[in-house]
């Protein structure tokens, strides 16, 4: 049970090849043609999302304004675009922009002293509202063609999206494996406490994990813009939930410290797969929502499953070593 708890990812890499497996037995084309790099490009978005979500649930925190960061970072995006700016710097303009939302998440959690469920339910309303009022409830469209066919581009039979969010990917989740910002962001999430009295700088290792969000919200959003060719306010609307869901069906435990980023795309892909395989088994759509909420009750209920259990074996190790020590010689007690 340890080492399942160690690789939970490794049990979700096995619920994408089993779910693959069952659909391709029953329709075959659901692992041929294209279709496996439409599945791919599809989960890009809410793979970039989940990462960010990860971070911030290792801190034993919870971010819900993914999806309006998504849109307004996009929307703004979308108009330096259309008004002409370098590609490059609306590029950059976009995600400087998504680290400050997700900033001022985490200076609202860390110095406001609001709990991050209601200081991001907070922002989701309000990033969302200024998207609104920039719109004006509109989209925003005729996104010049240069950057538009970014998302049309292929290597290697994938679209060139999916491998830059790969880079992406991997190098967040070496600096969350390798480096001591990711260290500390464990360390906050297991024991925030401890780790400010081992002198870890607890708020500004929050602050970062709410930025890097909101970083990863707005890389999704620029994805979103060449996918898609347009944007309005109501982009990612919904997308927290199943943001949070794949980072938490790929392993990241809610109680913070445990997880991977490797885990959370995992999930990500696994929750694409699942709702692109409801068309080929021949389910209505709308039962997704349903469908996903039905795997994180699973994953849920099996972690607290797994968990429960751990502890219960460490309570019996402990009571096993205490009573079968050696008792002291009785020259060690007159000594």
């Amino acid at each position: 049970m340890r080492q399942l708890l160690k690789h939970r990812e490794a049990v979700t890499v096995l619920g994408v090849v089993l779910l693959v497996a069952v659909v391709a037995i029953v329709h075959p084309s659901f692992v041929t043609g294209g279709n496996p790099a439409r599945i791919a490009n599809s989960a890009v978005i809410l793979a970039l999302l989940a990462a960010g979500s990860a971070i911030v649930i290792m801190t034993r925190n919870i971010d819900v304004s993914v999806g309006s960061t998504l849109a307004l970072s996009g929307i703004v995006g979308a108009l330096m675009l259309r008004d002409g700016v370098p590609i490059p710097l609306a590029v950059l303009t976009v995600l400087v922009l998504g680290a400050v939302l997700g900033a001022v998440n985490g200076l609202g959690v860390t110095y406001g002293h609001v709990p991050s469920i209601v200081m991001t339910l907070g922002t989701l309303a309000a990033y969302r509202g200024i998207s609104f009022l920039i719109t004006g409830g509109y989209s925003v469209e005729n996104i010049p063609s240069a950057y538009r066919g970014i998302g049309t581009l292929e290597l290697l039979g994938l679209p060139v999206l999916v491998w830059g969010a790969l880079l992406v990917l991997v190098a967040v989740a070496v600096l969350m494996s390798r480096t001591r910002v990711g260290r500390h962001v464990y360390a906050v999430g297991d024991n925030l406490g401890g780790a400010h009295l081992i002198g870890v700088r607890t708020n500004a290792v929050v602050i970062f994990a709410f930025a890097a969000s909101g970083l990863l919200a707005a890389a999704a959003a620029l994805v979103f813009l060449a996918q898609i060719g347009s944007i309005s306010n109501q982009a990612g609307q919904g997308i927290e939930m199943r943001a949070i869901a794949a980072a938490v069906i790929g392993g990241v435990a809610l109680t913070g410290g445990v997880g991977t980023i490797a885990g959370a795309v995992v999930g990500a892909v696994f929750i694409t797969t699942a709702t692109s395989s409801l068309s080929f088994l021949g389910i209505p759509g709308f039962w997704a929502d349903t469908v996903i909420g039905a795997i994180l009750l699973v994953a849920l209920f099996a972690d607290a499953r797994v968990r429960a259990a751990l502890d219960r074996r460490r309570l019996v190790d402990r009571y096993r070593a205490r009573h079968t020590a050696p008792a002291p010689s009785l020259e060690s007690e007159v000594r």
